[in-house]
């Protein structure tokens, strides 16, 4: 049940990180954590779709950049009932490792990744968000690939499941949106989902703070949330 992608109409991208076995005998749950996409063009059935789903907050991880096909604004989720975040996790750096890069033939925006390891305030108030919501927390950036990706990499791995289902979990989104209308603004290597790019994000990760958890620490996100997070995410296998 990988990869479970939410029928809604106006988002190509969304899916659900439920399904996934950890390495201590776990196994993360579904209608916890959902990554997406952009919400530009969800319906009114989206929004009850994502209402009955059990999603009560959502975080918007897009700033106003030149790399980016949409802006904040445009959105049209139901502010009346969601708890709305906005939470630009961009880094000038990585957008001018984009910018300057993303033409070359040996692209590798793993390398862009990295930089928003330093973004942790950002990355603090995202995840006291994840272990305090009332329900499911829906994140999300324009493509649902990059900040996104990133997010669901740190969650994921917070959460112990294998690195290789964290990289599989993140070349989905090439299926879903690199040939949508919206990503025709992007460069051919900007579309693409490819292992070695949240590969070598993980890997720098891990060779500076030795796991998930002691970069989340460092980032100030107390041991509490941390577990409330793993508490709320995963259950036991049941055979």
């Amino acid at each position: 049940m990988n990869f479970v992608r939410l029928p809604l109409k106006g988002s190509e991208n969304t899916r659900d990180l439920g399904g996934y076995p950890t390495k201590d005998n776990k196994v993360t749950k579904f209608h916890v954590y959902v990554r997406s996409s952009r919400l530009t063009n969800l319906t009114d059935k989206d929004n009850d779709f994502l209402k009955n789903y059990g999603i009560t907050d959502i975080i918007d991880l897009r700033g106003v950049t030149k790399i980016q096909a949409t802006f904040v604004s445009d959105d049209n989720i139901n502010r009346n009932y969601f708890k709305f975040h906005y939470i630009p996790l961009s880094t000038v750096e990585m957008e001018q490792y984009a910018n300057n890069e993303q033409e070359k033939e040996d692209f590798n925006f793993g390398i862009g990744y990295t930089y928003l390891l330093d973004n942790k305030t950002k990355i603090k108030n995202i995840f006291d968000i994840l272990a305090n919501a009332k329900g499911g927390v829906l994140f999300h950036c324009t493509a649902g690939k990059d900040r996104t990706g990133i997010v669901s990499a740190l969650i994921l791995g917070l959460c112990n499941v294998d690195i290789k289902d964290i990289i599989a979990n993140y070349e989905v989104t090439n299926t879903y949106v690199s040939n949508s209308e919206f990503m025709n603004t992007y460069s051919t290597n900007m579309k693409k989902s490819p292992p070695e790019f949240i590969k070598t994000f993980i890997d720098n990760l891990l060779d500076e703070y030795n796991s998930f958890e002691d970069y989340i620490l460092s980032c100030k996100v107390s041991k509490e949330n941390i577990e409330k997070i793993r508490n709320k995410f995963c259950e036991p296998i049941i055979l």
